[in-house]
Formats: structure tokens, sequence, C-alpha cells
């Protein structure tokens, strides 16, 4: 079986994720030791060269973030560590927080030292709950022993870390809604520009990364760019965390370099499909994410190949289908996750999930027509091009890349031809 490659994961069960001691004692805190002797351009310059892009959404370069914040013309600055992970199936940042804390505030430091900050927020939405126990002790720790808050290490320098927790909204990791959620309003996005460098929290200049993102900085300081471009692709350096759900033999949180294949992380890490069923379909990027079929699954999972699928690898979720689901149904269940979750504030999402679960409804009964199809492209593309966030524009995705790969199965239900799945008695969809 392949080996993990393990970066971030290096201190997952053999630390008390409570004492900042013992993250110390395994080589913690020396990343930000370095940090906070460098000049901000010497730390963005080393993430710039480093190559790193964000391990949540797009993929934006890091840097570009660490920039635009740094030459805010206000002075009051903030860095703000989404950790609200809504995405179904996703549990890397989970992982992170729940095991090795102290790295995220490590990493949240650096970004204050390279931006010019001096505090920072956690949010996390309102399920995770329980690891606020274990962070609070972590950074308390941490903070009494002088790693981190007031005049770091002897430096001079101060960063004071907070938690703040979401009602649980899909919408709220949306990088603005998040902003509104802090500031105690409704979670809803805000229009840009401005965009957060120069008008973020509190209308300040804020770097907002989730929690993955911040992390890699830690090894990136600590170890140089030069070291961390030994791993991963030439467009997508380092490790990425996945976790791999759904019908497969051994499910989990995984790090490999990026670049690894899919078939080979579903078949060889992953041991294959459970009860030895057959690949029906594979998707990346979680609910968001776009689906595949099995004679595209020989694919290298990085930033910029995945996308070239239609798809983005975002989160790293992997959702493995297996022939006891009908594709179709699998995209209605999404699109009752997206219309749900719409903060309803504008009318392309807010309107168009609800149309477009209804089209895809009706397919599913057999009451659909060839011309139910051209109008879920149809309005799948204003989504796209109209959405105020990327909510509405991600819930296309899914039923665009499934009518592509499986266009097949939208006939057959089209034609009526009968699916156990769809057509079961007392259905939901009913």
């Amino acid at each position: 079986m392949m080996q993990e490659v393990h970066v971030l994961l290096k201190n997952r069960g053999k630390i008390n994720p409570k004492s900042a001691q013992e993250y110390a004692d395994q080589g913690g805190f020396q990343a930000l030791k370095k940090a906070l002797t460098m000049t901000t351009d010497e730390i963005i310059n080393e993430v710039k060269e480093a190559g790193l892009r964000g391990r949540g959404g797009a993929g934006f370069p890091t840097f570009r973030k660490m920039e635009f914040t740094a030459n805010a013309v206000d002075p009051v600055r903030y860095i703000v560590c989404n950790a609200d992970e809504g995405e179904p199936g996703t549990n890397k940042d989970r992982i992170l927080l729940s095991t090795d804390p102290c790295s995220i505030f490590e990493g949240m430091a650096i970004a204050g030292k390279a931006v010019g900050a001096h505090i920072g927020y956690i949010y996390m939405r309102a399920e995770y709950t329980y690891l606020f126990p274990i962070m609070r002790a972590a950074l308390d720790d941490a903070e009494a022993r002088g790693y981190l808050g007031k005049n770091m290490m002897g430096s001079g320098y101060d960063f004071e870390i907070k938690f703040r927790s979401g009602a649980g909204a899909y919408v709220c990791g949306e990088e603005t809604a998040l902003f509104e959620s802090i500031e105690g309003k409704r979670g809803e996005p805000r229009f840009r520009p401005p965009y957060p460098s120069i008008s973020g929290l509190f209308g300040k200049p804020t770097m907002l990364n989730n929690v993955e993102t911040l992390a890699n900085l830690v090894p990136i300081i600590l170890n140089g760019a030069a070291w961390y471009r030994t791993i991963g692709t030439a467009g997508s350096p380092g490790t990425k965390l996945f976790t791999v759900c759904g019908n497969v033999k051994r499910r989990g949180v995984f790090e490999f370099p990026m670049g690894i294949n899919l078939k080979e992380l579903i078949y060889d890490v992953c041991g294959g499909i459970s009860d030895d069923r057959q690949l029906l379909a594979v998707q990346t990027g979680g609910a968001s994410g776009a689906i595949i079929n099995p004679d595209q699954i020989d694919m290298n999972l990085d930033i910029d190949t995945v996308s070239s699928s239609g798809g983005r690898l975002g989160c790293g979720t992997i959702l493995v289908i297996d022939d006891r689901n009908c594709i179709v149904d699998i995209v209605l269940n999404n699109l009752d996750f997206f219309r749900g979750e719409s903060c309803g504030q504008c009318t392309p999402c807010r309107e168009g999930g609800q149309q477009l679960f209804n089209l895809v409804s009706k397919i599913a009964l057999g009451k659909g027509s060839i011309r139910d199809l051209a109008l879920i492209e149809e309005l799948g593309e204003t989504m796209r091009l109209t959405s105020l966030c990327g909510l509405g524009a991600s819930t296309v995705v899914p039923v665009q890349t499934s009518i592509q790969n499986f266009r097949g199965a939208y006939l057959k239900h089209i034609d009526k031809d009968y699916c156990p799945i769809c057509g079961r008695e007392g259905g939901i969809y009913k």
C-alpha cells in the first residue's frame, strides 16, 4: 500500500493536543521563532517561492492574500482562520484542530507577523463545539509558557487569538458571510469590491485562510521554500489532506503529496469498493464538486488537473459511489442540501437552486423531458454568472458535470425506464 507523507499530520496521536509544551518538544514554535526575526517581505517571499495555494476553495496563491493585506493603508489588521468546514463529508480540519491545535495557532501567528496583524480569530461551526475545550486548553498553555500572546518568545511582538462560533450555516464558509457572523450579524455574503484585504472583518484589512492552509505556513518557514517544493507538483507544491468517504473499504483522512493518482487512492490506499461492488462514480471536492465516471478516475489530484475536469480539488473530499446508487438521486440529494443552505439574499441562488431541484425531481420520477435538460443547463449557467457568492455557482457543478458524464442515466429516467432508487415507494421526492 502507498505510504502517506505526514507533514501536517506528523503529530497526530503522538502528543497531548492540550499541551503546548509537548508540541514544542516536537519542534513546535520554531518556525514562529524564526518568523519573528524576519521582515514582512522575507516571510511573504518565502511563501511565494514555496508556491502555497489555498487548501479550501479555488487554490488562490496564499502569498497574494498576505501581500494585499500587508500593503493595506489601515494599520489595524486581522488574521481569520476559517474552521467552519461545512462541506458534507469533510473532516480534515477537524483532525488538525483536535490532534494538533498549536500548529494552527503557530501558522496564524506567522501570518500575523507577515501582515502586521496583532489579533486573530478562529471561526468554527456550531457542531464543532466539542473542540473548544481542547483548543482553549492548548491556547492557554501556549500563552502561559510565552509561546503566544503578549511579547511572544521575548520578541516584543503581540498576537492574540480569539474563538468564535457560528450556527452551522454552510454559507458562513464564504469569507464575507463569515465576517458578518463574527460581527454578530446574519451570515450573508457582502458585495465585492471592496475585498477583504482592504475591508474585511470589522471593516479592517483581513487575511482569511482555512485551517489546512495556515498549518502549511509552519513547515514552509521552518524548512524553506526549496524543501517544500520537493513535495507535490510544480503547480501545486506540498501535501494535501484527503477525506475519502462513501463506498470504499477503508475510509478516513489521509495525507499525500499533491498529484497523487485518484485511482490509486481508491484502490490501493482505500482497498477498493466496499462489498466488492462496481464503481459507479466519484465526486471530487465535496458536495459542490464534479461527478466523474469510472473511465475518468485515472487522474492526478492537484488543483489545476481537477479544475480542468470541470470541478475543483477544494477541500479534498473524495466521495466514492458504487453501483447500488443512482446518479440522478445523488444529484437530487445534493440539490436538496444546497437549496436549504442558500441564505436567500440573491435571487439566482435562492430561486435557481429550488428550480434546479424541481427539474431534477421531475426527471427522477420519470416525468421529465429532453427540454428539461436544456433548461437545467441554461439555468445553471445563469446561476454561475450572476449569483452573489460561490454558493450559487457551486450548486450547479454536480448537476452539470453529472449530465455531461452520465447523460445516459438522465435519458433512461426521461424514457421512463424503471429506477429502483428514484422509483422507490414512499421516496422523499414523491
